[in-house]
C-alpha cells in the first residue's frame, strides 16, 4: 500500500510505451469518436436532435468499442492470448478517510476551473479561424433548451445519466489506469503529459483544451501519487453527473415555464 509520504517512482514490472505509441493510443480513439459523432449527427440533423444526443449516441456505436478494443489488443500482444491481465495498473487501495478527503477536494478543484474557463471556451469558439458548424455545437442544448422536443430532452438527461456514469469509468481505466504508467518520460512529468494528450483526445470539443487540463492535471498526479485510479474514476463521474443534473434542472425549468 502506498501511503501519503510515498515518494513517485518508476514501476518497472510493465513495459512503457513509446512516446509515438502514446500519441497513437491517445489520438485513434479520439478520431474515431470524432468522426463517429460528425456522422451521427449529419444524419440526425434533419430529426430536429441536438448535437449533444448525437454524441451521446456515439459512445456506444464507437467511443466504447474502440477504448475496450485497444486495450484487449494490448492484452493480447502481451499475453498471446484476449486478456486483460496485466494492462490495468495502478490499483493500489487506499484508506477510506483519504478518499472522504481528496475527492471532495479535487472535485471541487476540477469543477470550479471548468466553470471558470467556459466563457473561455465559447470565446474560442467563437473565434475558431474557420466556421463551426452550428451542427456540431454542443451547447446549442443549453443555449436554447425550448427549440428541442420534450420527449428528445428527457432521451438526452436519461442517456446522460446512464454514460455520464459508464464513461468516466473506461475513460480512466484507459487513460491512468492502462497509458499514464506506461509513459516513456520522467515519473514527474509524466501526468502532465497524459493531461495534455488527453485533453487534445477530445477533438470534438477542442476549444476547452486549457480548463480541462488545469481542471484534471491535479487529478491525475494524485492517481500517480497513490497509485490508485479509483480517485480520478469517482472525481470524473461526480463531474460529469453534475451536468446531467443540471441539465436536467433547466429542462424542468422549461418545461415548468
Amino acid at each position: 500500500m502506498v501511503t501519503e509520504a510515498s515518494p513517485i517512482v518508476t514501476d518497472s514490472s510493465h513495459q512503457c510505451l513509446s512516446l509515438a505509441q502514446q500519441v497513437v493510443f491517445n489520438f485513434v480513439p479520439g478520431i474515431v469518436m470524432t468522426l463517429a459523432f460528425v456522422a451521427l449527427a449529419w444524419l440526425t440533423k434533419p430529426l430536429g436532435w441536438p448535437p449533444s444526443l448525437a454524441l451521446l449516441l456515439a459512445w456506444p456505436v464507437a467511443g466504447i468499442p474502440i477504448l475496450v478494443g485497444l486495450m484487449f489488443y494490448y492484452g493480447r500482444q502481451q499475453n498471446g492470448v484476449l486478456s486483460l491481465k496485466g494492462v490495468l495498473l495502478y490499483r493500489e487501495r487506499l484508506p477510506w478517510p483519504q478518499y472522504l478527503w481528496l475527492v471532495p477536494v479535487l472535485f471541487i478543484w476540477s469543477a470550479v476551473v471548468s466553470t471558470l474557463f467556459f466563457p473561455l471556451g465559447e470565446s474560442l469558439r467563437h473565434n475558431l479561424p474557420f466556421a463551426w458548424p452550428e451542427w456540431l455545437n454542443l451547447s446549442a442544448l443549453a443555449q436554447d433548451t425550448a427549440q428541442y422536443l420534450p420527449a428528445i430532452l428527457w432521451v438526452v438527461v436519461a442517456l446522460s445519466a446512464v454514460l455520464n456514469i459508464a464513461v468516466p469509468i473506461l475513460e480512466e481505466l484507459y487513460f491512468r489506469s492502462f497509458l499514464l504508467p506506461r509513459f516513456p518520460a520522467a515519473p514527474r512529468w509524466a501526468p502532465f503529459s497524459n493531461t495534455v494528450l488527453f485533453s487534445l483526445y477530445h477533438l470534438w470539443w477542442p476549444w476547452d483544451m486549457a480548463g480541462r487540463i488545469i481542471a484534471l492535471l491535479p487529478v491525475v498526479y494524485v492517481v500517480q501519487w497513490k497509485r490508485n485510479v479509483a480517485v480520478s474514476i469517482l472525481v470524473h463521474c461526480l463531474l460529469n453527473l453534475t451536468g446531467t443534473i443540471g441539465l436536467a434542472a433547466l429542462i424542468m425549468g422549461v418545461s415548468s415555464g
